[in-house]
């Protein structure tokens, strides 16, 4: 893929000084020009550039006066200004104002084309520094957290080991936050590639093959068009496969090549193709279980470094910071201003077993949120019970009035209700979960109408 040049606006009132300079800086960039402030912001309207060339001296005032117009651009462009008066004034004076740096006329093009290429490579470290952090902040708080259930432990291995190109192994039960972990390591490591994941329980088990590898036009009946399989898709980044036990065992012995030697053959090519990846497995089972079915030397491949994330009833101290996390993700999804839970609701939450485990808590303050109707949401126990068919967990009695046909049904339509969303509604999870198939969970479903 060609890489797109950066953009550069030169800002100077001298026609064929300007003309000149756009002639020997457009291999590197697409260059816009202006001959005055005015002409500057009328271009800067249209389109911000990735840096601009910029005369002190224009006919219309001085150049660091556009400071002020560019000061409502976040982030601002990188701005090196261009002067024939090489005094110490002027050059603090735009400095100051946010300048980069500073050049005085005549110049040499070739280093400034040298400096402009490394200010810009600077900037694009910083930039990305910046979206780092910010995706590290988002993903992070399922896990930075008040050291409850050995998770201090998790998040110091974590980040010791995300610069590092090792396989990793994530176990732990449904909703416990197998992926996050996944993405956060990513983006932990700094690596430039993308996540790509895939469910290996949620697919057909004559598919994942051609979605793992992609296939050539005509490789199978159906196969109209060339496919990008995720191995490709996840070169130079990190490929998630969640549920990697279920992958087939004909599958195992394909993937564990790539992973040896980083080859791989589309479905219907003889064409060897390479890729590099980190791979993060997760897993609710044990791999080296005979019973599995999963492949020793595959097992030993995947295993580098082993996270087991506990279950959220393991970890209560941390559910305060769970659900203010979640608060506020949630009045940013329905638009409210719920400031915290009633003391009533959260001590529902702590003594409530969560089987669903931050899955499951995450969805339970989404509606919450969305049913509040001020600043302050509430969650009853026998709310918690609904999800479940639990009894209340503080204590409230079961309706024993009840015919046992009418119990029984309550029951079920609990589990079901508790199992689509521990399982964020993916009905092939919740019918896995709930030990049925997915056809017997439909029947259900639409038996209760739910």
């Amino acid at each position: 893929m060609t890489k797109e040049k950066p953009s550069l606006l030169i800002v100077d009132d001298e026609p064929f000084f300007r003309e000149s300079l756009k002639l020997a800086m457009e291999g590197m960039f697409v260059v816009g020009e202006a001959g005055s402030i005015k002409g500057a912001v009328e271009s800067l309207r249209l389109h911000i550039p990735d840096a601009i060339l910029l005369d002190i001296n224009l006919p219309d005032g001085s150049g660091i006066h556009l400071f002020e117009e560019l000061q409502d651009y976040q982030p601002m462009p990188l701005v090196l200004v261009m002067t024939a008066y090489a005094t110490v004034d002027n050059a603090v004076k735009a400095l100051k104002e946010g300048a980069t740096d500073y050049i005085v006329k005549p110049f040499d093009i070739e280093r400034l084309q040298r400096e402009l290429a490394v200010h810009l490579e600077n900037r694009s470290l910083q930039r990305r520094v910046v979206v780092l952090d910010r995706e590290i902040s988002r993903i992070a708080p399922p896990f930075i957290t008040a050291g409850s259930g050995g998770m201090n432990e998790i998040v110091e291995r974590a980040q010791m080991i995300a610069a590092f190109d090792l396989p990793v192994l994530i176990k732990g039960d449904t909703g416990t936050g197998k992926e996050k972990l996944a993405h956060w390591i990513h983006a932990l490591s700094g690596s430039k590639g993308e996540v790509v994941a895939i469910n290996c329980a949620a697919l057909p088990k004559d598919i994942i093959e051609s979605e793992l590898f992609g296939y050539t036009k005509g490789a199978f009946s159906g196969a109209v068009s060339y496919k990008e399989g995720l191995v490709e898709k996840a070169n130079g980044g990190t490929l998630f496969l969640d549920e990697i036990g279920e992958l087939p065992e004909s599958v195992q012995a394909k993937f564990l090549r790539v992973l040896e030697d980083g080859v791989y053959y589309k479905l219907g090519d003889t064409k060897e193709r390479k890729a590099h990846f980190r791979l993060i497995s997760a897993t609710n089972s044990d791999l080296a279980d005979p019973a599995a079915s999963f492949r020793r030397d595959l097992f030993y491949r995947i295993n580098g470094v082993m996270f087991e994330l506990p279950p959220l009833r393991e970890r209560r101290d941390d559910i305060p910071l769970l659900v203010e996390v979640f608060i506020k993700e949630a009045n940013y999804a329905y638009k409210k201003n719920v400031q915290e839970l009633s003391s009533r609701a959260m001590k529902s939450l702590l003594q409530y077993d969560w089987p669903g485990n931050i899955r499951e808590l995450k969805w339970c303050i989404n509606r919450a949120v969305a049913l509040a109707a001020g600043e302050i949401a509430d969650i009853n126990d026998m709310e918690l019970a609904a999800q479940t068919g639990q009894e209340p967990s503080a204590g409230g009695e079961p309706d024993y009035s009840l015919p046992l046909d009418a119990a029984l049904e309550r029951l079920e339509k609990g589990y079901l209700r508790h199992a689509l969303s521990a399982a964020g509604n993916n009905k092939t999870e919740a019918a896995k979960a709930l030990g049925i198939s997915v056809r017997a969970l439909h029947y259900k479903l639409d038996k209760y109408g739910l």
